[in-house]
């Protein structure tokens, strides 16, 4: 499943960034998003682009066409 997929509010945690270049990946690396970081989406913006997200202690607002291209699996309990 990928991150614009899960559920509002489900902690998940990313296992890859697909079809992201290394420049792209460096920078998300560099806000904290990379495969292992648990991720919540919380709110979509009234237009639903971009969505808040909380990762780790920060809230992002992440575009919708990136949250495609992150996949993630359920938190494990």
């Amino acid at each position: 499943m990928t991150l614009d997929q899960a559920a509002l509010e489900v902690p998940v945690r990313i296992v890859d960034l697909v079809a992201i270049d290394e420049t792209e990946r460096a920078r998300l690396s560099g806000l904290g998003l990379r495969p292992g970081t648990v991720v919540t989406k919380l709110m979509p913006t009234p237009l639903r682009d971009p969505v808040a997200c909380l990762v780790g202690p920060q809230l992002l607002a992440l575009e919708r066409r990136l949250l495609k291209r992150i996949r993630v699996e359920p938190e494990a309990p």
